[in-house]
């Protein structure tokens, strides 16, 4: 099975946020070359509305050049409690991933309340 067959196996929008970090920092655990993870968040209009973007993503490097993403978007409606946040932060160990999320006040803000959209996809950044 392909790392995103089993995230989309794993994740869905009715997936409370902490199972969805779970099941990512499971992914994690499958050897890649050279990766580091990306926690982002913020507003952004990549569909032409602005929606909030609380996103779990694993870089890592491809044979030949460039590398490969692994995106978990989890997306909410903005709403003026949650939209001043916005942050990119690299880490190379998943165990200081996870607790940079379960730290964030994105991740205390977000915990509980409804996904709206979720987006899993790989993305070659070549």
């Amino acid at each position: 099975m392909d790392i995103s067959t089993y995230l989309k196996e794993n994740i869905t929008t009715k997936t409370p946020l902490c199972e969805i970090l779970d099941a990512f920092c499971k992914m994690c655990e499958i050897d890649l070359n050279d990766y580091e993870l990306l926690f982002e968040t913020g507003v952004f209009s990549f569909t032409c509305d602005e929606l909030y973007y609380f996103s779990l993503v694993r870089q890592y490097e491809t044979e030949g050049e460039g590398y490969n993403q692994i995106h978990v978007d989890v997306i909410y409606p903005p709403s003026s409690k949650i939209s001043e946040f916005s942050r990119a932060d690299w880490v190379g160990n998943v165990d200081e991933f996870k607790q940079k999320v379960l730290s964030s006040e994105e991740y205390s803000i977000l915990k509980d309340e409804h996904i709206y959209k979720l987006d899993i996809y790989d993305d070659n950044t070549e």
